[in-house]
């Protein structure tokens, strides 16, 4: 039966899940027509639960998801939504979320980069679709709301050949010259480069093989057994030079394992000061410093893996071959990231175009 409340509208009420909800309308019919679409719409899901939190349902979401994904993108999840969507919509029921809902947790995001927006409205929306997967609500209204524009992102800093001479000739540091003229020569990323091992390295082959990180959980460095991506376990053919400096940075790690009481030996290249792994913030902090003595203070350490391709390409080397030796999960990921053109390949076709008229 329809009641008249005190501010005019009509209020029925039902039992669902044990707990009395209540349904309103402007009029008798409106509200009875409110209840029965919830009813009706709801009733599809067999294991529909309009009593659980989206907080709670994070909770066992990130249960699932720590299964099969690396500690790191782990970390990346929990931190984007403790940040930003537990405080804003954590409460609220999960059968409750609507767009609106949704839109008030971007709208608090204004002034953030289109990317972190993007990028928590994928995490929110693989919460949702669990939750839709696993038939408790009827529907996953992230797919409602529309993306950020996506705002260029400025162009990625790298250094030409001579420039890497330049920065590398800078290092008086035996053990930091090393780490940069292998990050330089190989365009392995900073967690490959301190998860590197010396059995990871054959110096018959000139090759090294990646198939562990290290990675910062936390406030700590930890080894991690996973790459970012499947493509991301790879070999790479290294050149005669930077083998020859890898064997003389053998001998001093030796020299100094050796010396170093409770050394952690985790047979890693570029270990910590007890031979932990080395924090990567660290190594970052240290291409700032070289960085700034050559007049490039807005070089950061993945610059060196651009770098690196950037060079490649520039050289005339093979697209297919630069994929698989960056572990870029696509061909298609390469040429998206290194399709721009730098002043020494637009002298090249203009000298091209010079011969041809």
């Amino acid at each position: 039966m329809a009641k008249k409340r005190a501010d005019g509208r009509y209020q029925v009420s039902k039992t669902i899940n044990g707990k009395r909800k209540f349904f309103y309308g402007t009029t008798r019919k409106a509200a009875i027509e409110a209840m029965e679409k919830y009813i009706n719409t709801n009733q599809s899901c067999a294991n529909f639960d309009d009593t659980i939190s989206l907080n709670t349902w994070i909770n066992i979401w990130l249960q699932l998801k720590e299964k099969t994904i690396t500690p790191a993108t782990y970390q990346s999840y929990t931190g984007i939504i403790n940040r930003y969507i537990r405080d804003k919509i954590g409460g609220v029921k999960l059968a409750e979320i609507k767009p609106n809902t949704l839109r008030y947790v971007f709208k608090s995001m204004d002034g953030l980069s289109s990317r972190t927006i993007s990028y928590t409205m994928t995490i929110l929306g693989s919460i949702l679709e669990q939750a839709v997967k696993d038939d408790i609500i009827p529907k996953n209204y992230m797919k409602n709301i529309d993306r950020p524009k996506q705002v260029k992102v400025r162009h990625m800093v790298t250094l030409s050949a001579d420039e890497v001479k330049d920065f590398l000739s800078n290092i008086s540091n035996t053990e930091h010259h090393t780490l940069f003229k292998l990050a330089f020569a190989t365009g392995m990323r900073r967690s490959e480069l301190l998860g590197l091992r010396w059995s990871d390295i054959d110096f018959k082959k000139s090759t090294i093989s990646i198939s562990q990180t290290a990675l910062k959980i936390g406030s700590t460095a930890v080894i991690s057994n996973t790459t970012k991506t499947t493509s991301s376990k790879r070999i790479i053919a290294i050149d005669t030079e930077t083998l020859q400096e890898l064997m003389k940075h053998k001998t001093v790690i030796d020299k100094r394992r050796i010396k170093t009481m409770n050394w952690i030996n985790n047979n890693l290249v570029f270990p910590g000061i007890k031979g932990g792994p080395r924090c990567p913030d660290e190594v970052s902090k240290l291409c700032k410093k070289y960085a700034n003595l050559i007049g490039m203070p807005s070089f950061t350490m993945h610059g060196t893996r651009h770098t690196h391709a950037t060079l490649l390409i520039e050289s005339g080397a093979n697209m297919k071959a630069i994929q698989e030796r960056l572990g870029h999960a696509s061909f298609q990921e390469t040429m998206d990231t290194y399709s721009h053109v730098t002043p020494k390949m637009e002298d090249d076709i203009v000298e091209r175009i010079s011969k041809i008229f």
